[in-house]
């Protein structure tokens, strides 16, 4: 079921809700898509693993977003299913050989790769059609990001550039991409990699069809992370200085950017025990992101009938699982007579909770309800 209400004060005023709840905020999301398009100059590609809910993806359609970096062919089949004129790019460096197949026949042509088997691979899946675009990802340094995404994939330059010679040989036009790792803090990292890309391209004697410059733009939780205009300028400056007047794909991918707004969580506090809250949500439900950025999402007390002036306290909070690990210790600042009974908004929630979620102890899918409060979202400057 379906609901809709203007705030969280609302919705605690009507449901008194015994059960966390994500409030979606669909007009969110198609602002901030909006205000990406916008400054962005070349194709903004959502990056879906953050959040695939049909309705999330519908309302980034609406705004105008046509490009979407997949993962799986299960995100492939997602959007296909929630925005059939989809142009997918297949951007996990690894995949299994029919599930590339199954991508080529539903009209998918961009394939990133950072091994020479994965391009026989791509060469395999799609019977050597020429006509597609391999993407090498190279690994660039991850030292300015909330979470590092390095490690698992991305070849070193040398290595980069061998392979983008390789698939020009063998008739391809190729691209390159990076990440930079998730809620960089940094524009300047941009530059960094970006230059390191363009640098194993000229390396290779090859001007890249595309340039990717992936994602981790970060969201403003506190106010004063780099903006997405700087982060992108920061890029563009690199590709401008190695390859003037680059006439080629310039991409990016942004995930957490356009869907942390789109979403908050509303939790009710089940136990106190001294500054430990003890919550009907946590690490194994919508709030899995907040183990690893502690103090990082606003957080805030919803009372209605009886807002609190008491000064801020630090809290950390413990979801309602058996497992010791479901703990975030923040700390987080609430009224220092927050009690049992009272609701928390966890706000910017949107990217990493649903699809994270699980159903750990029996918990049950946790139902969602859609606001249609309008509120500032900085994305550019």
């Amino acid at each position: 079921m379906t609901h809709r209400f203007l705030t969280a004060e609302a919705v605690v005023s009507a449901l008194r809700p015994i059960e966390p709840l994500l409030l979606s905020r669909p007009h969110e999301a198609r602002r901030a898509a909006a205000e990406a398009l916008r400054v962005f100059p070349g194709d903004v590609a959502y990056a879906v693993k953050v959040c695939d809910r049909p309705d999330l993806l519908e309302a980034l359609a609406e705004a105008g977003i046509r490009h979407f970096d997949v993962a799986s062919i299960h995100e492939i089949r997602t959007v296909q299913a929630v925005v059939p004129e989809a142009v997918l790019h297949y951007m996990n460096p690894v995949k299994r050989l029919d599930h590339m197949a199954e991508a080529y026949g539903r009209g998918v042509r961009t394939f990133a790769f950072d091994c020479e088997r994965e391009l026989d691979k791509i060469a395999e899946a799609t019977g050597d059609d020429r006509g597609i675009l391999p993407v090498v990802r190279i690994a660039v340094p991850n030292d300015r990001a909330k979470l590092p995404l390095d490690g698992k994939f991305g070849c070193d330059g040398a290595e980069a550039s061998r392979l983008l010679r390789l698939a020009a040989t063998r008739g391809y036009r190729v691209g390159i991409t990076f990440h930079v790792g998730s809620q960089c803090e940094d524009a300047e990292a941009y530059f960094v990699a970006t230059e390191m890309a363009c640098a194993a391209a000229l390396d290779a004697g090859v001007v890249p069809a595309m340039v990717d410059i992936g994602g981790g733009f970060p969201t403003a939780f506190r106010g004063d992370e780099p903006s997405f205009v700087a982060c992108v300028a920061a890029a563009r400056r690199a590709l401008d200085h190695r390859f003037p007047h680059y006439r080629g794909v310039f991409q990016c991918e942004p995930g957490r950017l356009l869907a942390a707004p789109a979403a908050s969580v509303l939790v009710r506090v089940e136990l106190r025990k001294g500054t430990t809250l003890h919550i009907n949500d946590g690490y194994y439900g919508l709030l899995g992101e907040l183990k690893w950025m502690p103090s990082v999402h606003p957080i805030r007390l919803v009372r209605p009938n009886a807002p609190s002036r008491i000064a801020a306290a630090a809290f950390a909070l413990h979801g309602p699982t058996c497992d010791s690990i479901d703990t975030m210790d923040g700390p987080y600042p609430l009224p220092d007579d927050v009690c049992e009974g009272d609701w928390i908004e966890i706000e910017l929630t949107g990217a990493y909770s649903s699809v994270l979620a699980s159903r750990f102890n029996g918990f049950p899918e946790t139902e969602v309800l859609v606001l249609g409060e309008m509120r500032a979202v900085r994305v550019a400057a």
